[in-house]
């Protein structure tokens, strides 16, 4: 997988939350499950992956929202933002909205996950491996 070549930033809509991303990516998709598809308000979300120490917040300060019991899911609580999918085990990376970056085009995905839950009515356009669910 491909490298940040330099620091990249990004944040939620109206500016009062920012981060900073750096070093390698671990892993770039697309996830089509329900609880992506209700917290984003879209059909699918695109993320990318990289190890916590590589993800810093540098104004403001994210909610957290627990739709599961392994993980939450960070937001900025004034503009709604969906901003990061955190896990609680310290040792997995941090998901991050690759929407939320400044130039999103820096992380593409390369795969799709929760295939099974696709809304009929959406597809994009790419030959990207499809997973039912994750891909382990």
């Amino acid at each position: 997988m491909d490298a940040f070549s330099k620091p990249a930033e990004g944040g939620c809509l109206c500016g009062a939350i920012r981060y900073r991303v750096e070093g390698q990516i671990a892993e770039s998709g697309y996830c089509h499950c329900r609880t992506c598809q209700k917290q984003s308000g879209a059909p699918v979300v695109a993320w990318f992956a990289l190890p916590r120490e590589h993800f810093a917040y540098t104004k403001g300060a994210p909610k957290t929202f627990r739709a599961s019991a392994r993980a939450g899911r960070e937001f900025c609580g004034n503009c709604g933002t969906y901003l990061v999918f955190r896990e609680d085990n310290p040792d997995e990376t941090i998901s991050v909205n690759t929407a939320t970056l400044d130039d999103p085009s820096l992380s593409p995905p390369t795969f799709h996950i929760y295939c099974e839950s696709r809304i009929g009515w959406f597809d994009t356009a790419d030959t990207h491996p499809r997973f039912a669910r994750g891909r382990s």
